[in-house]
């Protein structure tokens, strides 16, 4: 497996990524996809990809593209459910459905805990539904749920 920094060429995986994301359920979607990407508490963790402060790495076996991990930071005004503060990125991740349990996402994690390091940031923060089984996964990494969804990893 080779893990290599998000471009503006996986967008389009990007946004197949926090659809993956965001119905993690199987079979439960409630809205067409197309209009889900496009609501702002979802478009904002894609929109306009490549401002200051977003990182995000995808990984792959061959050609094929496995899971993708990517932050962006955020304002009061503008945030999503895993919002800290102005200094705190948040973090999405999924990994394709037939990949899970490789250790892909723990891969991808890792490797932007690293990032994340290198580039000065404190802590990150992640929004997580209770009974998501990647709870764990995050848990195991070191994350501290702060309730309601809401986990921090201090870097």
């Amino acid at each position: 497996m080779e893990i290599r920094e998000l471009t503006r060429r996986d967008l389009r995986f990007l946004r197949r990524m926090l659809l993956t994301a965001l119905f993690w359920r199987p079979r439960r979607r409630w809205w067409p996809t197309s209009v889900v990407l496009v609501l702002p508490i979802v478009s904002m963790f894609y929109r306009g990809w490549g401002r200051p402060g977003d990182v995000g790495y995808v990984a792959l076996e061959g050609r094929r593209r496995l899971g993708a991990v990517w932050y962006r930071l955020f304002t009061e005004a503008v945030h999503g459910e895993g919002y800290v503060d102005d200094q705190t990125p948040e973090l999405a991740i999924a990994v394709v459905a037939e990949e899970r349990g490789r250790g892909v996402g723990r891969a991808l994690m890792e490797r932007i805990h690293e990032r994340a390091r290198v580039d000065g940031i404190q802590q990150i923060s992640l929004s997580v539904n209770e009974d998501n089984p990647a709870k764990r996964l995050y848990e195991s990494l070191g994350y501290e749920d702060r309730g309601n969804e809401l986990m921090v990893l201090q870097l």
